[in-house]
């Protein structure tokens, strides 16, 4: 038979308060007996890490580049997110560029390397959607030549297809882990005014075509729907009706959490709890990685959910943000990017960053708390304790 919970905190509280103090220990204590727990999770669980706009602009692809070895490498960009994306079982982001092969472009009309993918999936990425305004800026064969690459990296993905066939077979993926079963489906409002060529397909936001694609879902027999959906209007820090309406349409269609992306900032998300049902909302996360320096626009968030099924029924036993941060600097004369997250230097980011950087750092961090305290409803910051990310538990009372 194991510790008692009790007295496993009573061991911590007498251990901390020698190292750390009282007040430090009775918080640690708190988390212990009450509900927050860390990143580490039980085998009843299953983890989802939602990330946001993954661009690849110019000066981006140019900082990738080697010229050593002739080769890119994006590995460093995204390092500092490791540890994050690999506590869960399912790193979920938005792929905002094709994969078309050279010339290697940025906006208006994105390809970007290879690498660019072997770089996420280092970090713990294993999940991508790429179905958005960007997905046809290479024609079919940037739609084709991303799907190949995409399929020959073992990555599971979903939003855009060589065909109807292809279509049947991605749509949506089936993502199950400790007895839990979740299908994922992808959409984009449009693919800014590029027709779609035959044969090739990108699931576009139509709620006939939608409806049917959550009924087929709902007949695999999966506990839950997720919808990552390329929504909104750029740069607006707040949904619009459309947002709102849509998402309540697929609510009542039976879809509980909804994953938004394209504004480029982050939008508030809403966890409510209804009998004994939930919904969850995520208007935008913003931007992941971008060249993108203006106000709001450097950063983003990441969103961790966990599930769990009990008595046949999943619920959501932890939920919350962790506000993320792109660095740029120089190195060797070479401009650099790198994503961290906001926690885990918060406090020492004048010792880190430039004078500039750090300016921009903290003006990012109080923008996106001051919207998300203000906005959000049951999905709170997930804070860094002792070295380790906290996720609070999941206030469960019912809504009016």
């Amino acid at each position: 038979m194991g510790t008692p919970l009790f007295f496993v905190g009573i061991q911590v509280f007498h251990i901390i308060v020698k190292t750390h103090g009282t007040m430090r220990a009775l918080l640690a204590l708190m988390l212990i007996l009450f509900g927050s727990f860390g990143l580490a999770q039980n085998d009843s669980t299953i983890r989802f890490v939602f990330i946001g706009d993954v661009m690849g602009h110019v000066p981006q692809i140019q900082s990738a580049y080697d010229s050593s070895t002739g080769r890119y490498d994006y590995t460093d960009v995204f390092s500092e997110l490791k540890g994050l994306l690999t506590s869960a079982d399912y790193s979920i982001a938005n792929l905002e560029v094709t994969l078309g092969g050279e010339p290697f472009t940025g906006y208006p009309q994105f390809s970007s390397p290879d690498e660019l993918v072997d770089g996420l999936m280092a970090a713990g990425v294993n999940v991508l959607v790429t179905a958005n305004n960007h997905s046809v800026d290479r024609g079919g064969n940037g739609i084709r030549r991303t799907i190949d690459v995409l399929a020959a990296k073992n990555l599971l993905f979903t939003g855009t297809f060589l065909d109807s066939t292809d279509r049947s077979i991605r749509n949506p993926i089936v993502l199950n882990k400790n007895g839990v079963k979740l299908a994922l489906l992808n959409y984009t409002y449009g693919t800014n005014g590029i027709p779609v060529p035959s044969p090739y397909l990108v699931n576009m936001i139509d709620t006939v075509s939608m409806a049917n694609d959550i009924s087929r879902a709902k007949a695999l027999g999966v506990d839950d729907i997720v919808v990552f959906i390329h929504w909104g209007n750029e740069y607006e820090r707040l949904p619009n009706i459309q947002q709102k309406r849509l998402a309540g349409w697929l609510q009542g269609k039976g879809v509980r959490i909804i994953i938004g992306s394209h504004p480029h900032v982050v939008q508030p998300a809403e966890l409510h709890h209804y009998d004994n049902d939930y919904r969850l909302i995520v208007y935008s996360l913003g931007n992941f990685v971008s060249n993108q320096r203006r106000r709001y626009c450097d950063g983003g968030m990441v969103a961790l959910i966990d599930l769990k099924k009990q008595n046949g029924k999943v619920e959501v036993v932890g939920a919350g943000y962790i506000p993320v941060w792109v660095d740029t600097y120089s190195l060797n004369g070479k401009r650099k990017y790198k994503v961290f997250p906001v926690g885990m230097y918060e406090g020492k980011s004048n010792q880190l960053l430039s004078a500039a950087s750090d300016s921009a750092f903290k003006v990012f961090v109080d923008d996106t708390r001051s919207l998300l305290n203000a906005n959000n409803v049951n999905f709170p910051e997930i804070r860094l304790v002792d070295g380790e990310w906290v996720i609070p538990s999941v206030n469960r009372s019912v809504n009016p």
